[in-house]
């Protein structure tokens, strides 16, 4: 009698569990399998194991040992698309917050899992092969869909998404951004000369980097500062600037900047005048100041030009804006209405034809979209800015743009390992950075 209530329990838990899931995903059409967990746990009508069709014994513990290899793999794959991810952060782009060797989960239930785009592809292997081929196929592609998760993206959430601009690379150099080359070297030399591949969203390169705006803010940097809605963005305590650091004749030595945690080949030294360059957090400033070879310390701003700095977001000549000077810029929501110019163009261009997939061209100074004159345009997606909080050592939306809502992936919640980049593992083991929350 006992084991029959566990029977009927582990129906019951069984079924929930699978018609919680089928109807969260939406794919209704597969709740009848609920016949099949009724009779496995209950009626027993049918023999799911492979024993009636007489095969050889050790065929028969070949193809048991498979049917348990593909259950997990599709474990892992469920595990990994609707609920966690494990990701390695290669760059400095977010010190202190996050250094180069963590190994971080990413939640995906934080926004919503994002279902597969293009689900034809080999596993583990995220767009391409060793040999640099694709490792997925475009035969079949699936519409963008996301489910329910449990709360939107907020202002300083750390937020993992595909690269925006990585919808085409050069297979030459996997590394460098196909739309910076083309800026110095022009699209015909570029196509010319290189092997060029696309992407599309969900296989594009996966990037980390702090959500500072959300869609219908207005940003601007001003010397450095941000202001979000006309309120000043407050400094986080590890956030790291670029400072110019003068000595009285010596470079600054190995075991200070081991203290500081500082890695000597980030540091760039002019012996002419005693110049360092390099990359700290504001609570290192004042242990640095305190040396006494180090003779001044200034942070560095960068300047507004008297020429357009190309790679600056909109990349477009009437933009004089940089790094450290940059807007005033409302980031899009979904709804809003944008009333379109010449002017203004360069800003949204990139959401009108590339994200948002329509026909954008310019005809005799006039702006056409899908083939008709447009003075307007009605945002679709949702969009967000990000920024490294490695401030003046991170490529983000100040040199690309906005994040859409669709290139989203998942919200960093715990370092859960982490080790020094090209270093012994028991030299460069972080045991203090092991299962660390992320904020």
């Amino acid at each position: 009698m006992e084991k029959v209530a566990w029977r009927y329990l582990g129906f019951f838990l069984s079924g929930l569990l699978w018609s919680m899931m089928v109807i969260w995903i939406g794919l209704l059409f597969l709740l009848p399998i609920n016949i099949v967990l009724f009779d496995i746990f209950l009626t027993r009508k049918v023999d799911w194991t492979l024993r009636k069709y007489g095969l050889p014994r050790h065929l028969q513990s070949g193809l048991e040992w498979l049917s348990i290899l593909l259950l997990a793999l599709v474990c892992s794959f469920t595990i990994k698309i609707l609920f966690v991810e494990t990701y390695k952060i290669p760059t400095p782009s977010m010190e202190e917050t996050l250094l180069a060797g963590d190994y971080i989960f990413v939640s995906k239930l934080a926004y919503g899992p994002r279902l597969p785009e293009t689900p034809l592809a080999i596993p583990f292997y995220h767009n391409k092969l060793p040999s640099g081929k694709k490792s997925y196929s475009e035969k079949l592609k699936m519409p963008h869909k996301r489910l329910n998760g449990f709360s939107n993206v907020k202002r300083e959430d750390i937020i993992v998404f595909n690269f925006p601009e990585g919808d085409t690379m050069v297979v030459q150099y996997p590394g460098q951004n196909y739309y910076s080359l083309v800026r110095q070297y022009g699209r015909e030399y570029m196509l010319s000369e290189f092997d060029i591949i696309t992407h599309p969203a969900d296989k594009r390169e996966n990037y980390i980097k702090r959500c500072i705006a959300v869609p219908g803010d207005t940003l601007l940097i001003s010397e450095g500062r941000v202001r979000i809605n006309g309120a000043v963005r407050s400094e986080l305590p590890l956030q790291k600037f670029k400072y110019y650091v003068t000595t009285r004749g010596e470079p600054l030595p190995d075991p200070l900047l081991d203290s500081l945690k500082i890695l000597k080949n980030s540091v760039t030294y002019n012996p002419v005048n005693s110049l360092h360059v390099l990359y700290l957090a504001k609570e290192n400033v004042e242990s640095l100041r305190s040396f006494p070879e180090v003779r001044s310390i200034s942070r560095y701003t960068e300047p507004t030009l008297s020429f357009q700095n190309q790679e600056i977001f909109p990349h477009n000549k009437f933009y004089r804006w940089t790094g450290d000077n940059f807007g005033p810029l409302r980031i899009p929501a979904r709804g809003d209405t944008i009333q379109l110019n010449n002017l203004n163009l360069p800003l949204y261009q990139r959401i009108i034809d590339i994200y948002e997939q329509n026909d954008l061209a310019i005809i005799d100074g006039v702006i056409h979209i899908n083939g008709k004159p447009a003075k307007s345009y009605i945002i679709q997606m949702d969009y967000y800015f990000v920024m490294g909080d490695n401030h003046h050592n991170s490529a983000d939306s100040r040199y690309w743009g906005f994040v859409p809502e669709d290139h989203l992936l998942g919200k960093a919640v715990v370092v859960w390992f982490s080790i020094k980049p090209d270093t012994p593992f028991i030299g460069g083991l972080r045991k203090e950075r092991i299962f660390r929350s992320i904020k």
